[in-house]
C-alpha cells in the first residue's frame, strides 16, 4: 500500500495503445473481444435511486429495492446476471472493508425470484481469493443459496478495448461480456488515494494485468472504468462502513454502524451520496466532479427521482 500511495502523484498518459509510465511504454493488450452496456430502459413513472435506512442488511435492501420497482424491473426471465461485490481484502464483515454478505444473499435471492437462469458472484481480490471471499462471509452466503462464486486465475481474462482518456485497452475478466446483467454491490468506504470508494471504483475488480498502474491516475482511471461498465443496477451497502485507513482497514474503532443501504441507476449520484455518508465534501473527491463531467450521472443526488424509506 505504501508503494501504491507514492505512485499516487505521478501521472499517466496513454500512448499507442499503451500506458506511459516513468518514461517508459508498457504494451496494453490489444483489443480481443468488446465491452458492452448492461443497462436497460425503464419507465420514467420509477424511482432513479432509493436508499433505505434503519433496518438490517437484507430488509434495508429488499426495502431500496421494492422502491425502485422491485428487482424484477431489472431481472428477466432467463437472464443471466453477475454480481460484483468488493471483496478485495481478507477481512471480516465486522471490519467493513468488504461488502456485507447479506446484501449479497438478498441480491442473489432477488435475482432468482426474478427469474434469472444464472447468478454468479464475482471478484478479483488482491489478497487471496478463496481465504479473501471466506473471510467475508460472501462464500457461503452464496454458496447457502446454490449459486456460482468465482475468482480468476490470471488466464481467466480477455483484452477489450475501453477507448478511455487514460484506459485504452486492458484485460478484464473473460466471462464477463457473456452475461446479460451487472450489478455493481460495493461498499462504502474511505481509500487512502483517492478518498472514497463506492461504486465506480469498485470496477477495479474485473480487471486483470497490473492495476496498480492505474493508480497513478486514480481519478482519471475510476472514471475511465465508470465510462466503460454501465451496470444494469447499482447498489451501495453502507450497513457499515469504513471511515478510515481504507481500503484494506483492520480496526473496528474506525467502523461507523449507519444501516442504511443505497440503489439505483446513476453511478456518480449514488457515490457522491456514499461520499456524504464518509463525512466528505464532493467538491473533495475529484474522480466524482470528473465523472460528472464526462456526463456520466449527477452530483446532485437529491435533484433525482428519490424515495427515502425507512426499514424494520
Amino acid at each position: 500500500m505504501q508503494r501504491i500511495a507514492g505512485l499516487g502523484a505521478i501521472g499517466s498518459l496513454t500512448l499507442g495503445g499503451g500506458v506511459l509510465l516513468h518514461g517508459r511504454v508498457r504494451k496494453a493488450p490489444a483489443e480481443e473481444a468488446q465491452l458492452k452496456r448492461f443497462d436497460v430502459e425503464r419507465s420514467a413513472a420509477y424511482a432513479t435511486m432509493a436508499i433505505s435506512r434503519g433496518g438490517t442488511a437484507v430488509s434495508n435492501t429488499r426495502a431500496a429495492l421494492e422502491a425502485l420497482g422491485g428487482m424484477q424491473t431489472f431481472i428477466s426471465a432467463g437472464d443471466r446476471v453477475v454480481i460484483k461485490p468488493n471483496v478485495a481484502w481478507k477481512r471480516v464483515p465486522e471490519q467493513a472493508a468488504t461488502t456485507n454478505p447479506e446484501v449479497i444473499a438478498e441480491l442473489v435471492r432477488q435475482c432468482l425470484d426474478s427469474g434469472a437462469k444464472e447468478v454468479v458472484v464475482f471478484d478479483s481480490p488482491c489478497d487471496a481469493g478463496v481465504a479473501t471471499f471466506q473471510a467475508s462471509g460472501i462464500l457461503k452466503a452464496a454458496g447457502d443459496l446454490g449459486v456460482r462464486v468465482v475468482w480468476p486465475e490470471r488466464t481467466d481474462y480477455v483484452k477489450v478495448k475501453f477507448g478511455g482518456q487514460l484506459i485504452n485497452r486492458w484485460a478484464v475478466w473473460k466471462e464477463l461480456p457473456a452475461f446479460d446483467k451487472v450489478i455493481n454491490a460495493a461498499i462504502v468506504k474511505h481509500h487512502v488515494q483517492s478518498r472514497a470508494t463506492c461504486g465506480m471504483k469498485n470496477w477495479y475488480g474485473i480487471l486483470g494485468g497490473d492495476r496498480g498502474l492505474l493508480h497513478q491516475d486514480i481519478h482519471g482511471s475510476i472514471v475511465d472504468l465508470a465510462d466503460a461498465v454501465r451496470p444494469t443496477l447499482t447498489v451501495l451497502d453502507a450497513q457499515r462502513i469504513l471511515m478510515r485507513n481504507g481500503p484494506t482497514g483492520g480496526s473496528l474503532g474506525d467502523v461507523k454502524q449507519s444501516r442504511a443501504v443505497a440503489a439505483g441507476t446513476d453511478p456518480v449520484a449514488l457515490d457522491a451520496w456514499g461520499v456524504t455518508e464518509l463525512e466528505q465534501a464532493i467538491s473533495d473527491v475529484p474522480f466524482l466532479g470528473m465523472a460528472a463531467e464526462r456526463g456520466l450521472g449527477t452530483l446532485n443526488w437529491r435533484s433525482l427521482s428519490l424515495k427515502e424509506v425507512t426499514a424494520t
